[in-house]
C-alpha cells in the first residue's frame, strides 16, 4: 500500500501575503482619510522638510557609504 503524501504548506508565503494585504488596506484607508482632510497624498506630499532629523541623517550616512563603496571598488 502506497503512503499518502503529506500536503506541503508554505507558511512563509502566507505570512508575507497577509502582511502585504494588511498594509495595502491600511494605505488605502490612510490615503482616503488624507484626501477627505484635504491633505496632499502620494509623491506631492513628500518633501525634504517633512523628514525628521534622524531620517535626514540616515540618508546622508547611506549616501556617504555608497560613495565610499564606489571609490573603493571602482576607482581603486
Amino acid at each position: 500500500m502506497a503512503k499518502k503524501k503529506k500536503k506541503v504548506r508554505n507558511k512563509a508565503r502566507d505570512v508575507f501575503t497577509d502582511y502585504y494585504e494588511t498594509n495595502k488596506q491600511y494605505a488605502k484607508e490612510n490615503r482616503e482619510r488624507q484626501q477627505q482632510e484635504g491633505k496632499a497624498t502620494g509623491r506631492e506630499s513628500w518633501k525634504w522638510h517633512n523628514l525628521s532629523s534622524t531620517e535626514k541623517t540616515y540618508i546622508v550616512v547611506i549616501a556617504l557609504g555608497l560613495i565610499g563603496i564606489f571609490v573603493k571598488y571602482v576607482i581603486f
